[in-house]
This record gives C-alpha cells, sequence and structure tokens, in this order.
C-alpha cells in the first residue's frame, strides 16, 4: 500500500509531523476507515482509502493518513 501524510491538515495541532509524507507498507488486511497505523514513532488514522484491481505487481490500495495524537 502507498500511504499519504498531508502535513497542512494537521497545521494547528500541536507535535503533529510538519512535513508532508510517503510511504509504502504492506499489511495482512487492508487498513478501514478510522484505523489507526504507527509509522516513525507516530499514530496515523486513515482518512481515506483508495482500492485498485491488483493486476500486476504492486500496491492495490492508497491510503490518505491524518496525524493521531495520543491523548
Amino acid at each position: 500500500m502507498q500511504i499519504f501524510y498531508l502535513a497542512a491538515r494537521s497545521s494547528n495541532i500541536p507535535k503533529a509531523p510538519v512535513k508532508d509524507a510517503l510511504w509504502f507498507a504492506t499489511y495482512p488486511l487492508i487498513p478501514r476507515l478510522g484505523d489507526c497505523l504507527f509509522h516513525d514513532g507516530v499514530y496515523y488514522k486513515v482518512e481515506r482509502v483508495f482500492l485498485y484491481e491488483n493486476t500486476a505487481p504492486g500496491w492495490c490500495a492508497d491510503l490518505e493518513v491524518s496525524y493521531y495524537g495520543r491523548r
């Protein structure tokens, strides 16, 4: 999966990462809306999921995430 984090959305939240991020990950199941992912010491919440028909090797989904501060 290809995962996008857009820092501009979280600009008013303290401790949120200030740079956009893009990374690839493999999960046994595609995360759902509202699920949390942990990457580089930060929790992210899945905001949008884009599924693709997997006809060739590569990713089968794009995930758009936002910062999720632990409380």
